[in-house]
């Protein structure tokens, strides 16, 4: 993906807080706006994220982060400086100290590449709007992301995915869904000093292999309804 490509989706984040900043400030006497949802997905390899991430960016008027872009912007110094910018300067500072405290409380590696990702990812999710696919987003956001969704299914259904969607057959399918997995779980473990798998830092977990993704999309929307009445 270029630069430009991730230039005009930052271009539109900026646009889109800033006009939820201008509600925000309009709104005075009346009944505030609701920010757009931050969502973060996680998904065990083979359980399709991208057709779910679009449902729900198209429903709740959000912009899906895929993996790569997350990481191209937290590698590029102009590029975080450009996503810093969306932002004012206190809730930089506010982002800031708490990553200290995330690496304080070893929630995260106290290195340059993890805290750029961390940034980045915080920053993201403070504008609001955002469906940020992998790279810990659930674990950096805890409980500040507004749906921490997690999507599993059996060995099967993945594998016959993986072999839809990339044209190769079962043995390669079987080794690329085995090598992904154990990227996740690596990384998630020696970045974020956590467990991948562990249900309890989710909010929802939904079985793909049961679930078409706009069925997966209703219940995801349930979820935020519910949690915005509460």
């Amino acid at each position: 993906m270029s630069n430009r490509t991730i230039e005009a989706i930052l271009k539109k984040q900026l646009a889109q807080y800033h006009l939820f900043r201008e509600q925000l400030a309009e709104s005075r006497d009346q009944a505030a706006p609701r920010p757009a949802p931050v969502i973060a997905v996680s998904n065990m390899t083979g359980c399709c994220p991208r057709d779910l991430s679009r449902l729900l960016s198209e429903r709740l008027d959000c912009q899906v982060w895929e993996p790569d872009v997350i990481d191209l912007v937290a590698r590029d110094v102009r590029l975080r400086q450009e996503v810093a910018a969306i932002l004012e300067a206190d809730v930089v500072e506010r982002i800031d100290g708490e990553i200290e405290a995330m690496i304080a409380r070893h929630r995260c590696r106290d290195d340059e590449g993890t805290i750029a990702l961390v940034r980045v990812i915080k920053i993201l999710a403070e504008t609001g709007g955002v469906v940020l696919q992998g790279r810990g987003g659930a674990f950096v956001l805890g409980d500040r992301a507004d749906l921490r969704l997690r999507l599993v299914a059996g060995e099967r259904h993945r594998i016959e995915h993986i072999m839809r969607r990339r044209g190769i057959d079962a043995r390669e399918a079987g080794v690329a869904m085995r090598a992904g997995d154990s990227q996740s779980t690596t990384f998630v473990r020696r970045q974020f000093h956590a467990d991948v798998s562990d249900p309890r830092r989710y909010d929802l977990v939904l079985n793909t292999e049961r679930l078409e993704p706009e069925a997966a999309a209703d219940l995801a929307e349930r979820f935020l309804d519910v949690r915005r009445r509460d």
